[in-house]
């Protein structure tokens, strides 16, 4: 394996040779064009061009034509949402440096000198543009914030995608295994869910016709925090109260079937952003190499997915889950779909703060822990308090009452407890159920909602502009003519949305214009783990 790292890019501009490139934002969801300028560049003495600039055209950057390269990779995994329309390959041109003193450069040096190299035989970067330096011999291949470098070793699918991955925005993947390490710089763990591709050359790949080695298909996690999942196509136990369901699942792969496509399963009331996730993959298409269909557990935590796996042995990934209170059991799967049963106890859980009150074993009210306390403490006394009276042998001593938590609950209590226990079992809706606040890794910060101009729009807005947003869709179809732009040409004083490619819902143009202003802001509406 090629060693990479994910390299931090703290510098977010870097001036050479009189030119200011400017390094696109690492934000995540990410949807439209995306345009990567693609170098070609020479060490000082090493004058071989290995491939024609067409070929990296086709490899990286030819959208839609089924080539197999890059292109048609993020066309399939993003369901459309993302293409690479606006890329370019340019040079070969020649650096001023030799291939040792390359060599002996950092990750980010080594890609700025072509980028350098490329402005002084006049092409500049354009902003927003991601970046890919081609080196015609080996020095270095790997990532470095936004921007990627690709010596001779690195010209295959599976490499790219992974490198090009990171400059979207994704980390690598893991598994829970404590004994796996892949390379003696690695984390425990790391490139440990071959089913993956940010699990880097570990993956079940295959040999593609023109461009070696293969990518695998992301797993659920990567796809929902990229955007590439539609809401409809997740769902997360608990949100609506039931915390037990079976759930017929949809492989990744094939988005055309019937059902989710992610099962989020949340288990820590203390912390949204851990909980598990249930996937179907199918061996077909970028995750033919997969050795089988197979159901995948994940745990989350810290904004990583960690592939739950057998110890010892094959290794396989485990195919049910008793942890944490939450229940994973695989029912059937065929070629179309998978169906899991599970359960977790979020949905009786208490938020932070609170526990349950447990008056009696099934008593799951939610109260601060001193009430609690009160509750075990008037319990224990219980029959001390009873004399035979005239509300039968369980008539409470003078100044008592029945504390009545519940139905038939005559534990004799002072007058406030009971009332503490009726302000409580009032409040009780207010203080469980915390996986309605779990919505994965595009969760907006407080005052944001997702926009939801269609289904895949996780873009962060205030409340009033997600109203407009659905108002605007609502009455799409009366603001349509046939005109110089078709059948949906937007009627005088309309003018199309464009909050992605392709929207055209005609608004106001200061609603066009509040789109995108969202979309820009939108990297710092989103709160992170």
């Amino acid at each position: 394996m090629i060693r990479h790292r994910l390299l931090a890019a703290a510098v977010l501009s870097v001036a050479i040779a009189g030119v200011v490139v400017v390094a696109p934002a690492q934000a995540v969801p990410v949807r439209g064009h995306t345009g990567w300028s693609v170098l070609l560049c020479k060490f000082a003495d090493r004058a071989a061009e290995p491939r024609a600039p067409q070929f990296f055209r086709e490899f990286l950057t030819r959208d839609g034509t089924g080539l197999g390269g890059l292109a048609d990779y993020f066309t399939d995994q993003s369901g459309g949402r993302i293409t690479l329309s606006g890329s370019v390959v340019r040079g070969w041109y020649t650096m001023p440096y030799t291939l040792a003193q390359e060599q002996a450069k950092d990750r980010w040096t080594k890609i700025q000198d072509c980028v350098g190299t490329a402005a002084a035989n006049g092409y500049q970067v354009p902003a927003g543009h991601r970046i890919i330096a081609i080196l015609n011999d080996f020095a270095d291949s790997g990532a470095a914030g936004d921007r990627v470098v690709l010596d001779p070793g690195a010209w295959n699918v599976g490499f790219a995608a992974h490198e090009m991955l990171h400059g979207y925005g994704l980390g690598h993947s893991f598994s829970d295994d404590p004994t796996y390490r892949n390379v003696d710089w690695a984390q425990i763990g790391e490139y440990d869910d071959p089913w993956d591709e940010m699990s880097a050359m570990n993956i079940h790949a295959f040999g593609t016709a023109r461009f070696g080695t293969s990518a695998v298909g992301l797993n659920g996690y990567f796809r929902d925090k990229l955007g590439w999942l539609p809401r409809s196509r997740v769902r997360t136990l608990g949100s609506d109260g039931i915390g037990t369901r079976t759930v017929t699942l949809a492989p990744l792969e094939l988005p055309g079937n019937a059902g989710p496509q992610l099962l989020r399963i949340p288990f820590d009331p203390a912390d949204p952003f851990r909980y598990y996730t249930v996937e179907y993959r199918a061996k077909t298409g970028w995750s033919a190499g997969i050795p089988a269909n197979t159901v995948l557990i994940h745990e989350v935590r810290n904004g990583t997915p960690y592939l739950l796996r057998t110890r010892g042995g094959t290794r396989n990934p485990v195919q049910s889950l008793y942890a944490n209170g939450v229940s994973v059991q695989i029912n059937w799967q065929d070629a179309n779909n998978a169906s899991v049963s599970v359960s977790s106890e979020i949905t009786e859980r208490c938020l932070q703060g609170y526990v349950w009150r447990e008056a009696r074993p099934s008593d799951r009210v939610c109260v601060v822990p001193a009430v609690r306390q009160q509750a075990w403490a008037d319990n224990a006394v219980a029959a001390s308090r009873w004399v035979n009276g005239p509300y039968g042998p369980h008539t409470c001593v003078s100044g008592y009452v029945w504390r009545e938590a519940f139905p038939g609950d005559d534990v004799c209590v002072l007058p406030a407890n009971r009332s503490q226990a009726w302000a409580d079992n009032a409040a009780a809706a207010d203080r469980v159920n915390p996986a309605r606040f779990v919505y994965g890794p595009n969760t907006c910060k407080a005052g944001y909602v997702w926009r939801e101009a269609d289904d895949a729009d996780y873009t962060c807005v205030v409340p009033a502009v997600r109203q407009q947003a659905w108002a605007d869709n609502a009455v799409a179809a009366s603001r349509w003519v046939n005109g110089p732009y078709g059948p949906h040409t937007c009627v005088s004083g309309y003018v199309w949305r464009e909050a992605f490619p392709g929207d055209d819902v005609c608004v106001l143009p200061a609603n066009r214009s509040q789109a995108w202003a969202d979309n820009a802001a939108a990297a710092g509406r989103v709160e992170r783990p």
